[in-house]
């Protein structure tokens, strides 16, 4: 697209825009108040559209991309029922504090006072879920929002911006590209902080860090690998984390569980829990017999730095502090190569199969939730590989984060472990890898059931003799190779380890998107 400035549309300087930050991609799901930055789209080869047939689609493959890359990609919405379709993997990516910039197309600012049938209150939809909301009402104003919206979505760790475009403005001439902004800075934390956290790991007490976000890969990572070498203190991440970097050769993080007892028992062998860019864990939904934070009353807690703060500069200051440059790392995870299971498939069969298989630099995007937990300890073994995990506890995020995890990196092999449940949630997902010809092994684990709901109930005391209609998913059982066929996507079953060990061996080692439904 070659526009002189003087003649561009509000929905031209917009991609100008975008371009000069350095985006490259829109997840879109458009509709009429979008046609002019659509048309736009089209005459723009460097942005690289990619069609989405449901906002939650479009709003979790962005947060896949912006989570491998490191900057934001857009989501194209319309009006205030396509956000709210897309707000749940908004939320996910909130807590991720993943970079996402939504774009929503709204009415022309003379239609808008008129109430239309389409007309809601797309301001309060989004300001519920964005760290930062503008509505642009003329064409000159556009691309220095668009350039404001960018800088919110890298500063302070990572944020959701939205920015609101009126029709007009879109299809008005007199938009102005809008010049890059740098990010707000982070803060590290200070001096005599990381001062006290040294103390904390060097007292000789029972020392452990709970950390997220940059801490779990690249200069973060590193930091940590040496603090824990240096000092023996024990690492842990939340259960719910946005990527790590596992696999031979990196330290395993130990994930703490969002169930109270075991939280308390495991972060009960320690005196001291140093947080690093989160908070206490804290159960994900309240109980009638424990505390809502994870923390036993004999351990004492010391916030070091904040999820807003410089995370990875905080731990690699800290690193120098206790004396870590240069020491050998922690002990780290070696290459496995389990035997392959025999029999009925189960979740640890699959386990040892990815463990296996699974090539060095893959991306796994994972929300097998209790269908496959079982295997994910045994990736900890596997080829050093990306995990992006489930961060807001929304359901309906793999399908979605490996799409965008997949257009981010074209290079890599993306794996998607996906709960029947949740897959349902985000389906359309298939469609557009399809359309996109991504590199993505799916592997729905088919139980048929909620099982968190299931095992929720015993975590309760709630006794059953069966499971609650209201949390089955058979009769009729879900037929996830003719869903995918039905999209465009090779689909497969599989209801033994010799099935599964042949099909995901073969499907893992040829390009293109595949689908193997899992009956655990």
């Amino acid at each position: 697209m070659h526009v002189q400035p003087d003649s561009m549309t509000g929905a031209e300087s917009l991609l100008a825009t975008l371009l000069a930050c350095g985006g490259d991609a829109c997840f879109a799901n458009p509709g009429t108040s979008e046609l002019h930055l659509v048309t736009a789209l089209e005459s723009e080869p460097r942005i690289r559209s990619v069609l989405c047939l449901f906002e939650g689609v479009a709003t979790g493959a962005a947060d896949g991309y912006g989570r491998m890359k490191g900057k934001p990609a857009a989501s194209l919405l319309h009006l205030g029922s396509g956000f709210a379709n897309g707000w749940a993997n908004l939320h996910n990516a909130r807590k991720a504090k993943t970079p996402v910039v939504n774009l929503v197309g709204q009415h022309s600012t003379s239609h808008l006072p008129l109430g239309g049938s389409q007309v809601s209150d797309l301001e309060g939809v989004s300001g519920s879920i964005s760290d930062w909301l503008k509505a642009s009402n003329a064409a000159s104003e556009v691309g220095a929002d668009a350039a404001r919206a960018i800088r919110a979505a890298v500063s302070k760790g990572g944020q959701v911006a939205t920015l609101i475009l009126p029709g007009d403005a879109s299809w008005e001439a007199g938009g102005i590209p809008g010049r890059p902004l740098a990010p707000e800075p982070a803060k590290q934390a200070a001096g005599d902080r990381i001062e006290e956290a040294a103390r904390v790991l060097t007292s000789g007490r029972r020392a452990a860090v709970l950390t997220t976000g940059p801490s779990l890969a690249g200069e973060g990572r590193e930091a940590c690998t040496q603090i824990a070498a240096a000092t023996g203190a024990a690492f842990f991440c939340p259960s719910l984390y946005p990527r790590m970097e596992r696999g031979a050769g990196r330290m395993a993080f130990r994930r703490v569980p969002a169930w109270g007892q075991s939280a308390l028992e495991i972060l009960g062998e320690f005196d001291d829990l140093v947080l690093v860019g989160t908070e206490s864990p804290i159960l994900a939904f309240g109980h009638p017999e424990y505390e809502s934070v994870l923390v036993p009353d004999t351990v004492r807690t010391f916030r070091l730095a904040g999820p807003k703060d410089d995370v990875a500069g905080t731990m690699a200051a800290l690193a120098d502090r206790v004396g870590a440059s240069g020491v050998g790392g922690a002990s780290l995870c070696e290459r496995t190569a389990p035997s392959l299971a025999e029999g009925p498939l189960t979740a640890e069969a699959i386990g040892r199969a990815i463990c296996r298989f699974l090539p060095e630099g893959a991306i796994v995007s994972d929300e097998s939730g209790t269908g496959g937990a079982a295997a994910y300890p045994l990736a900890a073994g596997a080829a050093p590989h990306d995990s992006l995990y489930l961060t807001g506890g929304a359901i309906g995020q793999a399908l979605p984060v490996a799409l965008g995890a997949a257009i981010a990196c074209p290079d890599r092999k993306v794996l998607c472990l996906q709960a029947d449940g949740g897959g349902m949630y985000t389906l359309q997902a298939l469609w557009s890898m399809a359309r996109e010809r991504c590199d993505v092994t799916t592997v729905i684990f088919s139980n048929r059931v909620y099982g968190i709901l299931v095992r929720s109930l015993g975590q309760y005391g709630i006794g059953t003799n069966r499971v609650p209609d209201l949390f089955d998913l058979s009769n009729p059982d879900l037929d996830w190779a003719r869903l995918a066929e039905g999209m465009g996507v090779e689909g497969h079953v599989c209801n033994t380890s010799e099935d599964f060990n042949r099909v995901f061996e073969d499907c893992i080692g040829r390009k293109g998107p595949q689908l193997i439904e899992a009956v655990v």
